[in-house]
């Protein structure tokens, strides 16, 4: 991936550097891998991470993930798990702009939002090219709803739009990690209004280039792992041991209770140790216990 489409630049402007890297990423999308579970929920991650802070959260990456994995779905995750799985929901729902789609959307994260304010906001989204019509959609529910909530739903939606028009199956949560860098950062919270949307077009783009070639490199390095993944399994000799591997496959990390086809969770954690010593997954957590593994 060249210099200049990583960092959201070039001679021709912002947005053929994203049309380069959604170009790149697009023909990952449409391999339909098995691991493209994990590299959609490891966006969902980061990108709960880089929105906390507008949120005013102070949980890291590892207390982010904690707050999800380590919690039952029935329990209350706190706010931060709030956030994650709110990432997570967009990473997992179809890419679709109809009621259905819209309104699953709507939640605790945005409790404000309505479901006439995400249809204002999406309006003609068959115009314009993709980032733009993402872009657009954004700015108009951030005018709606300004304040922290809008912002962060701004963003979901946003990606929303770009796989629908793309024709992903699925979202890929990537304008919110662009926040990670300063520069974007300041460029993606400034409000956009009348006279500054085109700043704000400009700046999706950048921030879509920078996000879609950040992932596309991850997303070289999970197809390596997740082949060393397959390829060890095949000394593995653990009843259900498929069953582990899907899951390992679909997500960003497991816990040892997480595989109940595996028969018991002493048989999960055998499974999962095995596959830590063949170097085919890593335990995420350096913990005793309550850990997590993944690719």
């Amino acid at each position: 991936m060249p210099a200049w489409v990583r960092n959201g630049r070039e001679e021709g402007g912002a947005a053929l550097a994203a049309g380069a890297a959604l170009l790149a990423l697009d023909q990952v999308q449409r391999t339909a891998v098995a691991w493209l579970g994990t590299m959609r929920l490891r966006q969902a991650l980061a990108a709960a991470g880089a929105t906390g802070s507008l949120l005013r959260l102070r949980e890291d990456l590892a207390a982010f993930r904690d707050a999800h994995h380590l919690t039952r779905p029935a329990d209350n995750p706190g706010p931060a798990g709030h956030v994650h799985r709110a990432w997570r929901s967009l990473a997992s729902q179809p890419a679709r702009l109809d009621a259905v789609g819209l309104a699953r959307l709507v939640g605790p994260l945005a409790p404000a939002v309505t479901h006439g304010d995400l249809l204002a906001a999406v309006g003609d989204h068959g115009s314009g090219d993709p980032v733009t019509a993402a872009a657009t959609a954004a700015a108009r529910l951030r005018a709606a709803k300004p304040g922290p909530d809008g912002d962060v739903l701004g963003l979901m939606l946003a990606d929303l739009v770009l796989a629908a028009r793309l024709g992903w199956a699925h979202p890929v949560p990537l304008l919110a990690t662009a926040l990670a860098q300063p520069a974007l950062r300041a460029r993606l919270l400034r409000r956009p209004g009348p006279r500054s949307n085109p700043d704000w077009i400009v700046a999706c783009q950048a921030g879509y280039a920078t996000a879609a070639a950040e992932t596309y490199v991850r997303a070289r390095d999970l197809a390596h792992r997740a082949e060393a993944l397959t390829n060890a399994m095949r000394v593995v000799r653990t009843k259900g041991a498929s069953h582990g591997l899907a899951a390992l496959l679909a997500d960003d990390v497991v816990a040892a209770t997480h595989l109940a086809g595996l028969g018991s969770e002493r048989a999960a954690r055998r499974f999962l140790d095995r596959l830590v010593a063949l170097g085919a997954v890593r335990e995420h957590t350096g913990r005793a216990t309550f850990r997590l593994y993944g690719l």
